[in-house]
């Protein structure tokens, strides 16, 4: 005779709540698109409390790729956007000012780029107000293409930061 036992006593006694045949594409892109400033122990708190289940950062930092990658496209795809974005900036704001300089010793066929120089001419004009101090900030990016962006701020006669160049 068969009898029906709804209550399991097959598990140890340490049962761990995660599950190995949850992918990196559940939730995390809903997250994302949420919000992108969302860091990994923030999806993971966000997972454990919607789904119950442990994740691990792995997982996470992966599927926040793909995520992020799904909404704003690769970073060969955005950094093959460059040149026409800093065309189309030309054309919006006439009289702009930009530089690029390619590594001189690159193949004919295939130029590398080095860097990008822009300044607006609004920038550029409202310069002539300001004191005559600048400050130059910058920021190291960490994603596939290594390198800093810079900004060359000052100040106008109403106290307010002018940007006036980026690099």
């Amino acid at each position: 005779m068969t009898t029906w036992t709804p209550a399991h006593s097959c598990f140890t006694t340490v049962s761990r709540n995660n599950n190995r045949a949850l992918r990196s594409k559940v939730v995390i892109q809903q997250q994302v698109l949420a919000n992108v400033s969302y860091t990994m122990k923030q999806i993971q708190s966000l997972i454990k409390e919607k789904l119950n289940v442990d994740i691990t950062y792995g997982k996470v930092w992966a599927a926040r790729k793909k995520a992020v990658e799904n909404i704003y496209c690769s970073w060969d795809e955005n950094f093959h956007e460059l040149p026409s974005y800093i065309i189309a900036l030309q054309q919006a704001n006439p009289s702009t000012v930009v530089q690029w300089l390619h590594h001189p010793y690159s193949p004919s066929d295939c130029s590398v780029f080095k860097y990008v120089f822009w300044a607006f001419r609004p920038s550029i004009e409202a310069f002539r107000f300001c004191i005559p101090v600048i400050s130059i900030d910058a920021i190291h990016l960490k994603g596939t293409y290594k390198g800093k962006i810079l900004i060359a701020v000052s100040k106008n006669a109403n106290n307010m930061i002018l940007p006036i160049a980026y690099a």
